[in-house]
């Protein structure tokens, strides 16, 4: 049997020193790999239109690059098929040496496809000059096109949102549209578009009319993802076949959300807790519901009309608003519990972000409908529970009453955690009931200010080996730099 101080060992993963190690040596091993690509073996012998064809499936900027080393290779990134010209591309460059490389790219590229065309621009006054380079992108076959336009400058001018020509609607070979800041105005029946896969949309106007045009014209559109566009009230989404992942990001003035697509698979939601409806989705996999926290009590009603329709979710990430939602309510002057089912839930991920009435119990009284979770995330950033009298008349007996096991759990997470009495008190109610857990992992608080001292660690590693309900359970503690374990399916956020 391994020795106390050998356990504790383990349960410090990685050490402040083992990382610096392996930083050192990753550092050395790429400027062992730099150092060996830029002595170029000039021996290797390649027809010009051989090299020509391998440089032009790099970026841009790597092409410009690889150009320098050698004379025979300048002329190699006016193939390229991959124009770039994004944040990365623009750092260190005035606007108007910006300006004047992507449209010397333009005038002089000899290739026969444009693959891609990525800008990051502000078109005040240059609109003729980005007309002509998406028209020529289009010319090319450009298969996804990448639109981020911006307004520097004084932002009172009142200026407008750059409108998109034709050329953009009637294009056949685009599968990927991603538009920033742009004025859309779809032709009721589009010429182009047909194939068109993927649509991003941010800081646009969103009208019925053109939510109903796009599904109307692009048969083949799989995913739509809108975040931070106005007018948004009721959108509506009647879905071909083919379609199967909806986001809808901080669109603030939306009030309803419909959603008619027989083969959905992933929905990821955030924004203030609003009225969102599927009419039958039974293929969906993976749903994100990061609702914003509410000024006073959640609105219970929306929240539990929307969970019937989830049930055959595998994964599942939300807030603690979600969770007020659903926590037992008092009717008829009895305290009753939501009646529901996620059957099939395997990844359960709990943000707990701006909770005004959320307790342990809350948490638990959720994932007891959950029977077949593999996995749990609470994610405690910054938070603190708060044990107020709600807590200490009625959830608190229930808490500790809880008899039932978690079958299937094999994997916890807790990032932010302080070590605090409750947060403690809900680790212990997963390891005692956990029986086949096989790792339990905490994370330490990313703000300083947030983090608790733990002057005696082996004794807390002791508290938590004693609850254990499965031997074999591994117990990892990482400061939050250091976390390498398992991550969550969704991040906070996507966009």
């Amino acid at each position: 049997m391994a020795s106390p101080e050998r356990e504790s060992q383990t349960f410090l993963q990685i050490s402040r020193k083992r990382l610096k190690r392996q930083y050192h040596s990753s550092y050395h091993h790429l400027d062992h790999a730099n150092t060996s690509f830029t002595h170029v073996d000039h021996s290797v012998d390649l027809p010009d239109d051989v090299l020509d064809m391998i440089f032009s499936f790099l970026p841009i900027k790597k092409a410009m690059q690889i150009g320098i080393l050698s004379t025979r290779f300048k002329n190699s990134w006016n193939f390229n098929r991959r124009l770039d010209f994004d944040n990365d591309f623009a750092r260190g460059r005035s606007p108007e040496d910006f300006k004047s490389i992507v449209n010397k790219v333009f005038d002089r590229h000899a290739g026969s496809r444009i693959l891609s065309f990525r800008l990051c621009f502000d078109p005040n006054r240059e609109e003729l000059l980005v007309e002509k380079w998406i028209r020529k992108s289009i010319e090319k076959g450009v298969e996804e096109l990448d639109l981020e336009f911006y307004q520097s400058g004084n932002v009172f001018e009142g200026r407008w949102p750059f409108k998109l020509n034709s050329d953009v609607y009637e294009a056949e070979s685009l599968k990927i549209l991603k538009l920033t800041l742009c004025q859309l105005d779809l032709p009721p029946k589009l010429k182009g578009l047909h194939v068109l896969n993927t649509l991003v949309l941010r800081k646009i106007i969103i009208t019925p009319t053109l939510i109903d045009t796009l599904f109307q014209n692009c048969f083949f559109l799989e995913t739509l993802d809108l975040a931070h566009c106005h007018r948004i009230f009721h959108l509506k989404i009647f879905a071909q076949k083919t379609f199967k992942v909806l986001k809808v990001g901080d669109c603030q003035e939306i009030l309803r959300i419909y959603i008619d697509a027989p083969n959905l698979r992933s929905f990821h939601y955030c924004g203030h807790v609003c009225f969102i409806k599927f009419n039958s989705v039974p293929q969906l996999k993976d749903v994100m519901l990061s609702f914003r926290p509410s000024k006073g009590f959640t609105e219970t009603f929306r929240v539990r009309n929307l969970v019937y329709d989830l049930h055959p979710i595998q994964v599942l990430t939300t807030t603690s608003t979600f969770l007020e939602g659903l926590s037992p309510k008092f009717i008829g002057g009895k305290l009753r519990e939501m009646q529901f089912f996620f059957g099939n839930l395997k990844e359960f991920h709990l943000i707990m972000e701006g909770a005004i009435y959320c307790n342990p119990y809350d948490i638990i009284s959720f994932l007891k409908h959950c029977p077949s979770l593999e996995k749990i995330f609470i994610d405690l950033k910054d938070f603190c529970f708060v044990r107020g009298p709600y807590w200490e008349l009625h959830n608190r007996q229930s808490f500790q009453k809880y008899s039932a096991s978690f079958d299937c759990l094999k994997f916890i997470k807790l990032p932010g955690f302080k070590f605090q009495k409750d947060e403690l008190m809900l680790v212990k109610f997963f390891l005692e009931r956990a029986i086949f857990l096989e790792k339990l992992v905490l994370v330490t608080p990313k703000s300083r200010h947030a983090r608790v001292l733990t002057p005696n660690l082996q004794a807390y590693y002791q508290y938590l080996q004693s609850w254990k309900a499965s031997p074999g359970a591994q117990i990892a503690v990482f400061e939050h730099l250091n976390d390498t374990s398992v991550c969550p399916m969704h991040s906070k956020t996507w966009y």
